[in-house]
């Protein structure tokens, strides 16, 4: 879970700006305790106007964790990130988290330009105890990066040498790891990165492109199939079962011919492209008072495919521990459902997050965001900057009687955009 997060000089975001999901008060089902009295929120709600840079700070939070996990093989290769904010692109870009992985705290901070990191460092409290993971300082182009473990990680001296000799300067210490062998001593590094490989995910990770592999993986696990037809059931979809039919897909005749009369092909290579392929077709089952009858999915709305994507991340925010970040989260959805979705991830999760984006602002007329004004941040662009503002909801100073929804109507909260007059000029 994350503790916290901060970037500076990062796509619109100029100044540092940052979103703490340590818990204002405990919450059996909002937050989680993490570590004896540390309760963290579950949820972290982002509103704005088009073009604010709400979508950034998902970036951001992404990018830091690709930073830890993803190496390179090549020195020429640019550091992973977005670009910075184009008023200050030749300053460093600097990122933090705080976040917890296996119950235990991990604090990282880096500082990197395009070409290079400048410095980055990795605490940890192995029985809440602040240590050092480790820390690098960049010496030089062409030069190995200095670097310092902490005695506490037990690391022999051939593997800090090991470590320190295939870290180059456009990626982590923390990511060499995945180019070097295998070693007993190397556990920690081995733990963390896996954590992060497996709990952490990408904005709106695997979405259309696999959404029938999802419902194919679904058929074949009884509890996944079961979760997924509650949930369409109870979405009010008129959908009670779906299938997916495997068929034989025949090369069209024209390509067939292409294939056939390229002699740049070896004949085991036509044989291969030649040959019949699998094909799943996905069917839903709808029900009516006349009878029951199947939909192919690409016949399916638009919002009941998104909805149906967003049940994939919703199984593994209550199933397991995770991390999700998802922007526009309420596109194509009921408000309703929307508030459904999230009420099922509340009250079914432990220890995952979820962090998303959204322009459906009958949230804010719900209990849940006005009792608990710390899940949710407005964003706003500063006219004199172009540069992204992000301000938690309990940070306006509102009476606990006056609505989110009202205050944000009127404009008290900011992150609107500024229309004016609807009449405009044509010549």
């Amino acid at each position: 879970m994350i503790r916290d997060f901060w970037a500076e000089n990062y796509l619109s975001i100029r100044e540092r700006q940052g979103l703490s999901f340590i818990a204002k008060t405990k919450d059996d089902f909002l937050s989680y305790e993490i570590s004896p009295g540390v309760f963290l929120n579950k949820l972290g709600i982002l509103y704005g106007a088009n073009a604010s840079g709400k979508s950034n700070i998902l970036y951001a939070i992404q990018n830091v964790f690709e930073l830890l996990v993803i190496s390179r093989t090549d020195i020429n290769e640019a550091v992973i990130t977005r670009p910075s904010f184009e008023l200050t692109k030749t300053e460093p870009t600097r990122l933090h988290v705080s976040f917890y992985a296996d119950g235990v705290r991990y604090d990282y901070d880096i500082a990197y330009l395009l070409s290079h990191i400048l410095e980055e460092s990795l605490y940890y409290y192995p029985n809440n105890s602040k240590a050092l993971f480790y820390e690098r300082t960049f010496k030089g182009e062409g030069i190995q990066a200095e670097i310092k473990f902490g005695a506490s990680l037990n690391l022999t001296a051939a593997t800090k040498k090991t470590l320190a000799e295939n870290t180059l300067n456009n990626h982590s210490v923390l990511s060499a790891y995945r180019k070097i062998s295998l070693k007993e001593d190397i556990l920690p590094i081995a733990s963390l990165l896996n954590w992060a490989v497996r709990h952490v995910h990408n904005i709106n990770e695997h979405q259309r492109d696999s959404l029938g592999e999802e419902i194919k993986e679904a058929c074949g696990d009884e509890k996944l199939k079961r979760f997924y037809l509650q949930m369409l059931k109870k979405a009010d979809l008129n959908i009670n079962g779906f299938r997916v039919v495997t068929r034989l897909k025949e090369v069209p005749e024209n390509i067939r011919k292409a294939i056939t009369e390229n002699e740049m092909f070896t004949e085991e290579a036509k044989k291969r492209m030649l040959e019949p392929k699998d094909s799943n077709e996905i069917f839903f089952v709808n029900q009516s008072k006349e009878g029951d009858f199947e939909i192919p999915i690409g016949l399916q709305s638009s919002g009941t495919l998104h909805y149906i994507e967003m049940l994939h991340f919703l199984y593994h925010l209550i199933t397991g521990s995770h991390i999700y970040l998802l922007d526009e989260l309420d596109e194509k959805l009921h408000d309703d459902l929307l508030l459904y979705f999230l009420n099922v991830f509340i009250y079914h999760s432990e220890s995952s997050q979820l962090v998303f984006t959204t322009q459906e602002l009958s949230l804010l007329a719900e209990d849940l965001l006005n009792e608990h004004r710390d899940l949710v941040w407005f964003v706003e662009k500063k006219q004199d900057t172009a540069s992204s503002e992000y301000n938690r909801g309990d940070s306006f100073g509102l009476h606990k009687n006056s609505s989110l929804y009202n205050s944000y109507k009127i404009g008290k909260l900011g992150a609107k955009p500024e229309l004016g007059s609807f009449f405009i000029d044509l010549d």
